[in-house]
């Protein structure tokens, strides 16, 4: 990979950044131009052990430039088949990352953020039960080392900001002292294509952790304690399809406003007290479609109708802070959607 950068950029009021009662903090000016590589190879071998047992191995080496910062990863995998239907496999691995926010050299220090690190442990069983259908549970645990976490604020791990597309918020010193943890049981079956039916169906159940500065363990924004996703359909002929697809999410963490703190300065700032310390209602949503395929000059035409979230369930998005009105608010997502279209092949 080759990074062609070219900054030219300037706070000199500082930001005002939710997570701090201080306004204007952390000005800055950036004017610098300068290209990056990033390199690696990796290799992997497959080779049968036994009549029944399995192993692919190997490993990757990344250089990162920028950092001048080299890692191995090394990575290996079992699978010993029990029965004829029903098999066990194993792996372990580890993954590097560079941190985004490394070419965001707005603070000295964070050039010196390294490449964070997870170590993933995964085991499981796989149960065939026909040629069309089969069955997994597995297993899984994640270690996470060197994260990027504020070195201004010790609660504050990048793993616990989530999805942010506000880029200023998060435009602060950093270090690579973050840790944390992720570990889940999931179960899974899989319908393939057969006659009429087809289908996937996943529920998961998880717990994930990640700790700032000050080391304590919180909730992440993505830690959502049960996780179920179906998607499926029928082919009544040739002509009509009909498809389903459903979610549910359990709360999804945030972290509240410091209303009082907030309403004084007219602007959100969060309570850091209680990293992710409140979640969200259950996300629920179901969409439905029909398919009607066409013959056009001998190609085929497809129409479709659908309805999104048919059960018009307004899902809470997020909080955010409204600066008109000077109190909190939740965002609510789309309701029922409908969907008309077609597709042509030709």
């Amino acid at each position: 990979k080759l990074f062609h950068v070219n900054y030219d950029t300037a706070s000199p009021l500082g930001n005002n950044i939710p997570f701090s009662l201080i306004p204007d903090l952390n000005p800055f000016f950036l004017q610098r131009t300068f290209m990056a590589q990033q390199r690696g190879a990796y290799f992997q071998t497959t080779r049968n052990l036994t009549p029944r047992l399995n192993l692919t191995w190997g490993g990757r080496l990344d250089n990162y430039q920028y950092v001048q910062r080299t890692r191995v990863s090394p990575r290996a995998g079992l699978t010993f088949r029990l029965t004829e239907r029903l098999s066990w496999h194993g792996t372990y691995g580890i993954y590097y990352q560079q941190p985004f926010f490394v070419f965001l050299n707005a603070y000295s220090q964070n050039r010196n953020l390294t490449p964070f690190r997870a170590d993933h442990w995964v085991t499981g069983v796989t149960f065939t039960v026909n040629p069309t259908l089969r069955v997994t549970l597995e297993a899984y645990y994640k270690q996470y080392r060197d994260y990027p976490v504020s070195s201004q604020f010790p609660q504050l791990s990048l793993a616990n900001v989530g999805d942010t597309f506000a880029v200023r918020d998060t435009l602060f010193p950093m270090t690579s002292a973050g840790r944390g943890n992720v570990r889940g049981v999931e179960l899974f079956a899989e319908k393939k294509f057969s006659q009429r039916w087809f289908g996937q169906a996943k529920l998961a159940f998880m717990r994930s952790r990640q700790a700032g500065l000050d080391g304590i363990l919180r909730p992440s924004t993505y830690d959502y304690p049960v996780i179920f996703n179906a998607v499926g359909g029928y082919r009544w002929n040739a002509k009509w399809e009909f498809s389903l697809r459903s979610s549910y999410l359990g709360g999804r963490p945030y972290t509240p406003f410091d209303v009082t703190a907030s309403t004084q300065q007219r602007r959100a700032i969060f309570d850091l007290n209680r990293v992710n310390a409140e979640r969200l209602p259950a996300y629920v949503r179901v969409d439905v479609r029909a398919d009607r395929t066409f013959m056009v000059r001998g190609k085929p035409l497809l129409v479709f109708a659908g309805v999104q979230n048919v059960t018009n369930r307004r899902n809470l998005g997020g909080i955010g802070w409204n600066r008109s009105t000077n109190q909190q608010e939740f965002g609510e997502q789309l309701g029922a959607f409908p969907l008309v279209g077609l597709d042509w092949r030709f």
